[in-house]
């Protein structure tokens, strides 16, 4: 009797054996969201016309902001520069050229454009400094009231303080409107550049008005009929 216990017994251990997988024991845990590592993307500067700030971005570099906001220095711009510390030189004006650039007592053509006024500021100072011109040397930019200029076939052509906005049409009727002999074709010079429009369309469609920025020299052509 009991060798029939133990041969049941063991045919039953060795049928398990063969029959059975132990699976291994797998710990409780509660349902948690995957974690995801951050994943840093150069992403380039993106410009925005409600000047809100522009966001550049590089791998394993702090995401730095800029403010559009501030106004960028363009070509023909008008500048004051003055110098504390340069006993030669206190205030001196001068006028962004086609490349960007101006010249500064002892120092080569810097290039300005794209920069805000507190920019170049730092960097007039950096030039002086870093060259040992000048041990100390404050500066400090400001922007020149802008104007542009109307020519040609006008009742009052010259130089006219620009606002904000101010379009051809507004430019043209600032200069006290066209003579009697103009034609409907203008032209607009900017950064070296002529773009030629008809005044004509204009004044029929004035959605193609367009707006004039410093330094844009405007010039109303004389009709030969």
């Amino acid at each position: 009797m009991k060798n029939n216990i133990k041969m049941f017994l063991l045919a039953g251990f060795l049928g398990c054996s063969t029959a059975c997988t132990l699976q291994p024991v797998v710990p409780y845990q509660p349902d948690v969201p995957p974690v995801h590592e951050p994943v840093f993307m150069s992403t380039p500067a993106v410009s925005t016309e409600a000047g809100e700030p522009v966001v550049q971005g590089a791998p394993g570099a702090p995401m730095v902001a800029y403010d559009t906001s501030a106004y960028r220095i363009q070509s023909l711009d008008p500048i004051t520069i003055q110098f504390g510390g340069m006993p030669e030189q206190q205030l001196m004006q001068v006028v962004v050229d086609e490349n960007g650039r101006i010249n500064l007592p002892h120092l080569d053509p810097v290039k300005v454009a794209g920069m805000t006024t507190s920019e170049l500021e730092r960097e007039i100072e950096r030039l002086y400094v870093e060259g040992q011109i000048y041990r100390n040397v404050s500066i400090n930019v400001t922007m020149t009231a802008k104007s542009y200029y109307v020519q040609g076939e006008v009742n009052a052509p010259g130089q006219f303080p620009l606002t904000s906005g101010t379009t051809l049409m507004q430019a043209v009727a600032a200069a006290r409107g066209l003579s009697p002999y103009a034609s409907d074709k203008v032209t607009i010079t900017r950064h070296g550049q002529i773009v030629k429009y008809d005044m004509g369309k204009i004044e029929r469609n004035p959605s193609r008005d367009v707006k004039i920025e410093a330094g844009d020299l405007i010039k109303v052509h004389r009709s030969w009929f």
